[in-house]
């Protein structure tokens, strides 16, 4: 079983990385569990249980994740509640951190959490792929929440100081919008004492996707360093409306969702122009980015020919046997969720924007039913804004 607990909160470059820390910082260490070690060794006693914590940006959004899972009850050989145990555990690192005799977070703890996400910044430069992804995304949405990383800037993280975290740390569990999630072998008591406890928690204010705003002229920007294949990244806006979610989640798939999608198929296996060529969609944020990784010579004629699949899309060039194959691998995913409760949690939380009941079944039978006019009239309402390239240089 898995109990997980999700804080939301507007992102704010101004308390991006302020609250970015807080997470890993309050499942570091509780008052009553005050180290690594009594930590581990009260989950080794639970049969191995683990915790973890996260940061993850939905739209204008940021996300706040605790989670301990476990096994059932009825496996524990001591007859211990399991879902209580795991309750007890996740309500010491929300509401009980460890906190030194200044009352502010341990410096040791700070300063290790501090470097580890300062490493993780390092780290996701020097992934070309992800760098210029997230640079696509920061021009897309200039200016917007939606354009803050998850963490908010290296800059940020490196002059934080740890005083006024743990003051932050409560404004998060007073002022968070609080999605609880419980998954797995459990009763629908332990379930409801779960929401009992961590009923208190936050404010329940309504969600809003990324709202549409029809781009002008495409933004072109050009990036240099020294790396040996370069990157060729498109935004593109969509006036999505409420409930056509899976719509374009299929459109996605037929235009570079899959393997047997436009992008794979031709531009990366006819036309041999690039080494990869994917697209992907946001709900929540109502965007779609295309990816793809090219020699430097061949760039121009890539972005030419990503152009001329999207175009021949929205001139109702998409077969019936395109759009099947995308029905099926989006069907087929959609029926795996069930196999990791990290998937199923994943589905929800991002439904809380829209049709947050809707299950994978439902999902799955609307998916069935779009026609390729459908996922035409969709493709028309792309509307590109970015253009983002990474040229490699001198290695």
């Amino acid at each position: 079983m898995a109990l997980s607990a999700n804080l939301l909160l507007p992102l704010s470059q101004e308390t991006a990385a302020k609250r970015g820390i807080l997470p890993s910082l309050a499942s570091r260490a509780t008052i009553e569990f005050p180290n690594y070690t009594a930590l581990n060794t009260r989950l080794s006693q639970l049969y191995g249980a683990s915790v973890h914590s996260s940061v993850r940006k939905l739209g204008d959004y940021q996300v706040f994740g605790l989670a301990a899972s476990g096994i059932s009850s009825r496996y524990a050989f001591g007859g211990e509640n399991m879902a209580e145990e795991l309750c007890r555990i996740l309500a010491s690192m929300l509401f009980h951190p460890l906190l030194d005799k200044d009352g502010e977070f341990p410096e040791e703890n700070f300063s290790q959490e501090k470097r580890q996400l300062l490493e993780l910044k390092d780290a996701e430069f020097n992934d070309k792929v992800a760098y210029a992804h997230r640079r696509c995304e920061q021009l897309l949405f200039q200016g917007q929440p939606t354009g803050i990383d998850r963490y908010g800037s290296r800059e940020d993280l490196a002059a934080l100081k740890r005083q006024g975290l743990v003051d932050a740390w409560n404004e998060i569990l007073d002022t968070a919008r609080v999605e609880l999630f419980v998954l797995g072998d459990c009763t629908a008591r332990e379930a409801h004492a779960f929401g009992e406890l961590f009923r208190p928690l936050g404010s329940p204010y309504p969600l809003d996707r990324v709202y549409f705003e029809k781009p002008g002229e495409i933004q072109r920007v050009t990036e240099e360093q020294p790396v040996t294949q370069s990157k060729l990244s498109l935004g593109f806006r969509m006036d999505t409306q409420r409930g056509e979610r899976v719509l374009f989640q299929l459109m996605n798939a037929v235009l570079g969702g899959t393997a047997s999608s436009k992008l794979f198929q031709n531009v990366r296996e006819k036309e041999s122009l690039c080494y990869y060529c994917s697209s992907g969609f946001s709900w929540s944020s109502c965007s779609l980015t295309i990816d793809s990784g090219v020699d430097t010579v061949n760039m121009d004629r890539t972005e030419e020919a990503i152009f001329q699949q999207i175009e021949a899309m929205q001139r109702g060039e998409v077969t019936e046997e395109e759009l099947l194959y995308a029905k099926l691998a989006l069907k087929n995913s959609m029926g795996s969720l069930q196999d990791s409760l990290h998937s199923v949690e994943n589905w929800y939380l991002g439904r809380t924007f829209d049709l947050p009941g809707q299950t994978p079944e439902q999902a799955a039978e609307l998916l069935m039913s779009y026609t390729v006019e459908d996922v035409v009239e969709a493709a028309r309402r792309l509307e590109p804004a970015v253009v983002y390239r990474l040229k490699g240089g001198e290695c």
